[in-house]
């Protein structure tokens, strides 16, 4: 216990120069937290909103050419597949067996282009749950014609007026501000005055919505879209549901009702989608599958789906001449491509600025052990006279790295971890085109414990491989030399 009291008094002897390098390690852990745990929330937040959307985290797709060699996506037999779950050992919440295809929706001379996606509402219960209804519900839509639109939707077709004011009528509310306050004498500078009344304006649109919105319910909106065999076809719904969303990306109907007019068989689909408990290491997890299945459906390699999404990979199996069917195993973050390509990039460059830190500490932990060294010979000969052996000097110049490589790095994480936490308490639900990469509203963070850890262990073992050699130099020195130094 004695040599770790005297190297916290050392510590305590160099307030500045403890302060300045155990704050260098601060900051760089503090940078590591915040911006690793943002760029981890933001793409843990974009992955559960778009699973929530589009079916799921990891797909599978089955694709098959007709008789004039037109591509058929269409799955008529999960059998395998299913059977894979088990020893997949996958934790998964639900599968989702969807039917989607683009169309246009139209109503009274307005039209909106829009993927329509058919629901088995009896078996996918995740999505109804999911949406936040603004009229009407999804309580009816199993076996019906119904179909759940969203309020962006119902805009853009005119069943709803539009909330946002066009630049054309904003020009014409600042031209007659202006005269007003030539008028009254005032300064021109309206830019604040003027913001205030087109937010008023909106929110006084936004509650017309909200009021008119029951009153859609049960209009009649029909879709255009195209056949699996490319023939043209329309389709009419009724509308169960208007739904408040920052991702519109689809309308949702019964999926039998779907199939029918896009003439896929009655159980057939073509998405089916796994939903995760955990959708960490999805590239690990979706290989798993691509192993268990390997032999049993003639899959497209695994390396011609990595970083590509299915859309991509559809347009290459096109070109090959091929019989039977081909399978696709993919996942989210194929599909949402360089959203999360970006935010892993950022990531990683955290930690680079991170290891750039870390380096330029090192150099000063070197040079400055060495100086303290030089400052302590006489204390180093007394410590050795009394007979202090030399592997306790050299613990001790340890200790004291180690005391400072905790000293600066946990106090840099906790700070870290209290900015993020104040991060998550701001609403940024108003900035819609943020929508993606919120929860509820709110900057999620997700810090990996693995990451922290292995940040704080690097340090730690990077300070002591920096004070080793300084270390190692005090405990060589003979007392009588020591001794008779003169500084």
């Amino acid at each position: 216990m004695i040599l770790p009291k005297i190297a916290l008094r050392n510590l305590s002897r160099q307030k500045r120069r403890s302060f300045l390098l155990g704050g260098a390690l601060a900051f760089g852990m503090f940078i590591l937290v915040v911006v690793n745990g943002v760029t981890g929330g933001l793409v843990s937040s974009l992955q559960k909103n778009f699973s929530d959307m589009i079916a799921g985290h990891i797909f599978f797709l089955q694709v098959e050419k007709d008789s004039d060699g037109k591509l058929i996506n269409m799955i008529k037999d999960d059998k395998e597949l299913l059977a894979a779950l088990a020893p997949s050992k996958l934790d998964y919440e639900q599968v989702t067996r969807r039917t989607q295809i683009y169309g246009t929706v139209i109503f009274g001379g307005e039209s909106a282009a829009r993927q329509i996606t058919g629901i088995d509402w009896k078996e996918d219960t995740k999505l109804a749950k999911s949406l936040k209804f603004i009229a009407g519900d999804a309580s009816t839509m199993a076996e019906s014609d119904g179909i759940l639109i969203s309020m962006t939707l119902a805009e853009n077709i005119g069943l709803l007026p539009k909330k946002t004011i066009p630049y054309s009528e904003r020009a014409v509310i600042r031209r007659d501000m202006k005269i007003k306050w030539r008028e009254e004498g005032k300064k021109y500078d309206l830019g604040k005055a003027f913001d205030a009344e087109i937010e008023r304006l909106e929110a006084e649109r936004k509650q017309k919505q909200l009021e008119m919105a029951p009153s859609i319910v049960g209009e009649s909106l029909v879709v255009q879209l195209s056949t699996i065999h490319g023939q043209q076809n329309v389709a009419d719904f009724r509308v169960r549901g208007i739904f408040d969303t920052q991702m519109d990306i689809s309308a949702y109907v019964d999926r039998e009702r779907l199939n029918g007019f896009v003439e896929m068989p009655k159980g057939t689909y073509n998405l089916f989608g796994l939903v995760l408990k955990d959708f960490s290491n999805l590239e690990l997890k979706t290989n798993v599958l691509h192993q268990l299945l390997k032999d049993k459906y003639n899959l497209v390699p695994a390396e011609k789906v990595s970083g590509r999404s299915s859309n991509t990979i559809l347009d290459d199996i096109k070109k090959e001449d091929f019989s039977g069917s081909k399978t696709l195993i993919t996942n989210l973050n194929n599909e949402l491509g360089s959203l999360v390509s970006i935010l892993t990039g950022v990531q990683a460059g955290s930690f680079v600025l991170f290891l750039i830190v870390i380096a330029v500490v090192m150099v000063g932990l070197v040079n400055t052990f060495r100086i303290v060294i030089f400052e302590r010979t006489k204390e180093i000969g007394t410590m050795r006279a009394v007979g202090t052996h030399r592997n306790q000097v050299r613990n001790l110049f340890l200790l004291e790295a180690l005391f400072l490589a905790l000293a600066g790095t946990i106090p840099g994480a906790v700070l870290g971890f209290v900015v993020l936490k104040v991060i998550n308490l701001f609403s940024f639900a108003s900035i819609s085109e943020i929508g993606y990469f919120l929860d509820g509203g709110h900057i999620a963070y997700t810090v990996s414990p693995g990451m922290l850890i292995g940040s704080l262990v690097m340090v730690v073992i990077f300070t002591l491989l920096a004070a080793l050699i300084p270390a190692r130099q005090a405990a060589k020195m003979q007392p009588a030399e020591a001794l008779r130094t003169q500084f």
